[in-house]
């Protein structure tokens, strides 16, 4: 048996990401995305057991760069720096082309396969909750702020920095958000996020 690579493992997932998003999860064998990685079945199963695992390599796979963009939030000590970073890389994340098709395909499939939504909440959405919350967590601890229920903030945080913006995107309604466009959606979102804790005075010593 030959020796498994890294990158023929990302060439299974980037094939089947492909495949998926143009033919959809349910139509797309495991054997149509060996041939068309130009393998064998038996090699690719060597890899994923089953499409479901291949899957859920393909969502982790598509968040890699976010993750590390969601880290670097934590490396600052200044609060209105760090959620800054959050809304820009949950903005640059989610309204990339790939991952609004993958959303797109997730709504069409969750009724027939429901357990690929759960894989797909799970290492996708999930994650990204988490992470901002995470951030936040680190600034309650140093007694910067106060939030009671930071699983609910950051999903207002989350969801003040979309402002339709990912939305008008997945329903086709708009092109990608431009970077200055994601940037004033953040900086309000921040701002409206503040205040909504009683924090406005945050951004004010920021801004001094």
């Amino acid at each position: 048996m030959r020796k498994k690579t890294k990158d023929k493992e990302l060439l299974f997932v980037k094939t089947a990401k492909d495949l998926f998003i143009k033919q959809g999860i349910g139509s797309t064998s495991m054997e149509a995305i060996a041939t068309e990685a130009g393998a064998s079945k038996a090699t690719l199963y060597s890899y994923f057991p089953s499409k479901e695992s291949l899957f859920e390599a393909v969502v982790n796979e598509a968040a890699i760069g976010a993750r590390e963009s969601f880290a670097f939030a934590n490396k600052t000590e200044n609060l209105v720096e760090a959620l800054h970073r959050l809304g820009m890389a949950y903005l640059e994340l989610m309204t990339r082309p790939d991952i609004i098709a993958v959303n797109r395909l997730i709504i069409s499939e969750s009724g027939r396969q429901p357990e690929l939504t759960r894989i797909f909440y799970e290492n996708g959405p999930r994650n990204i909750h988490l992470s901002i919350c995470k951030t936040l967590q680190i600034f309650i601890n140093k007694k910067i702020i106060d939030i009671a229920d930071v699983q609910q903030a950051g999903i207002y945080f989350k969801a003040m920095c979309d402002a339709e913006l990912v939305e008008r995107q997945l329903w086709g309604l708009d092109d990608a958000p431009t970077s200055n466009k994601c940037k004033n959606s953040v900086e309000n979102a921040v701002k409206f996020f503040l205040a909504a804790f009683s924090l406005s005075h945050i951004i004010k010593v920021n801004n001094n």
